[in-house]
């Protein structure tokens, strides 16, 4: 939302004189302690807007880390399956070159 209100603000009014200054001034009066305005912000804009959405928020943030989880062990099972075959055909080499060393 601060990013979208940015682009929309350097848009409209950056050819004003001295808007970048004016911007600096912002940042810096919202996060000095002594004011605290950055936690009335919170508290009275983004505490009830998140709130209100932390269901969402919630499930956004559990949904993808449990398909990395189901991704993840599927081509972890995929890489044991061709492991176990890379396994199977290096013994078959193995043990078929013993027994032509075996027979000269």
């Amino acid at each position: 939302m601060p990013a979208v209100v940015e682009r929309f603000m350097d848009w409209t009014v950056s050819w004003l004189p001295m808007y970048e200054e004016a911007k600096l001034l912002l940042v810096i009066y919202l996060s000095h302690p002594s004011t605290r305005v950055a936690g009335h912000v919170y508290e009275g804009f983004l505490h009830p807007l998140v709130a209100w959405h932390e269901a969402d928020i919630d499930w956004g943030l559990l949904e993808p880390r449990a398909r990395a989880r189901d991704v993840t062990a599927s081509q972890l099972k995929a890489a044991a399956i061709i492991g176990q075959v890379w396994l199977v055909e290096a013994n078959h080499c193995v043990s078929s070159q013993l027994q032509a060393v075996k027979s000269c």
